[in-house]
């Protein structure tokens, strides 16, 4: 077999899978279930401006969407971030910020909305077009009464009303997106210390940030994508299509890789929240993290916790009352109770 034959073969298989994939698996039947096939380049839109109890779109959030300087304007807590000769507009989502000083901000990033079949084929969630900046709105109260604290919800690229390719989450340039608009959110609401929480891939952010900032307090991270590289090797065995196909992932950030620039004076109070039969992001990736962090002389608080949903890896909202008791200086002890009482009431 000559140098270039498999090659040649590896890229006649790529085109029979791109065959396979028909174009009518990039539009579902329903219209309000968009579908792109693993192949099939997004299509991005005008970023929209979603008001009161306007439903995000899951067309933009499938296909990513653009704006400019002024068209970030028009969007309600947005904020315009150019990097590599290209500007983004990040919303966000605050409440309870007073008009002078914040002493400490509470601040949620959530997880991935667009999925991967086993196909490749990706989709938006359904939860996700039942949100609305409304509904967004009325949760972040509902946390900032909770913690006694302001508290904000910050929209990751390209979704939640923020510009951007949703398609391309887990690199680097997400994680420096978020840290500038943290930046900016700091500056504008003279903010002092953030405690962060992140679910899922947020969670993968979180951690980035915490590789890279030096006011942030505490960290609660809930069913974590945090050991990115073993995360998408186990992802890639279970899909009948390689993934190394579909995406990059060595270029992919990890945040293990920097875990020893996370400040140390002071460190920052970390909370771990995990489910050991999570079946999206698996518990042994969790733990790894978990135990880097010890070695590099941390001390999380590890919390296992069982999950509802059929995929045992939602724990956003015992996440958000975690981080709602850090901030009002609660135990270690009482936050273990809250969260283990927050599930046997869900059991009832």
């Amino acid at each position: 077999m000559t140098e270039e034959e498999p090659r040649l073969a590896w890229w006649i298989a790529r085109w029979i899978l791109l065959a396979l994939a028909i174009p009518g698996a990039s539009q579902s039947a329903l219209a309000d279930a968009p579908r792109l096939g693993p192949f099939e380049l997004p299509k991005p839109s005008e970023l929209s401006v979603f008001l009161n109890d306007q439903a995000f779109s899951p067309y933009e959030a499938l296909n990513g969407s653009f704006t400019s300087a002024e068209g970030c304007a028009a969007i309600p807590n947005g904020l315009w971030i150019e990097m590599d000769g290209k500007g983004d507009c990040i919303r966000y989502y605050p409440q309870a910020l007073a008009d002078g000083e914040n002493q400490t901000v509470l601040v949620y990033f959530g997880g991935d909305v667009m999925l991967r079949n086993s196909k490749g084929v990706r989709f938006i969630t359904d939860s996700y077009v039942r949100q609305s900046p409304a509904s967004i709105a009325t949760e972040m109260a509902e946390w900032a009464q909770k913690a006694g604290h302001p508290v904000i919800f910050m929209a990751r690229p390209g979704i939640y009303g923020s510009s951007g390719d949703h398609n391309n989450r887990r690199h680097l340039h997400e994680i420096t997106l978020m840290n500038r608009a943290l930046d900016l959110i700091r500056e504008k609401h003279k903010i002092s210390s953030f405690i962060l929480t992140g679910h899922s891939a947020g969670g993968q952010i979180v951690a980035g940030l915490m590789n890279k900032r030096r006011d942030i307090s505490a960290a609660i991270i809930t069913s974590g994508l945090v050991s990115v590289k073993q995360v998408s090797a186990f992802w890639e065995r279970r899909r009948r299509l390689p993934g190394k196909l579909l995406y990059n992932a060595a270029a992919f950030y990890d945040p293990i890789d920097e875990i020893d620039r996370i400040q140390t004076d002071p460190r920052p109070d970390i909370y771990f929240l995990s489910d050991p039969e999570d079946r999206a992001v698996p518990f042994f990736s969790q733990l790894f993290y978990v135990r880097r962090l010890r070695a590099a002389g941390f001390e999380p608080h590890h919390i296992y916790v069982q999950a509802t949903d059929r995929q045992r890896h939602i724990l956003a909202y015992h996440g958000r009352l975690a981080a709602a008791l850090v901030a009002q200086g609660r135990s270690q002890v009482e936050i273990r109770r809250a969260v283990h009482e927050m599930e046997l009431e869900q059991f009832k």
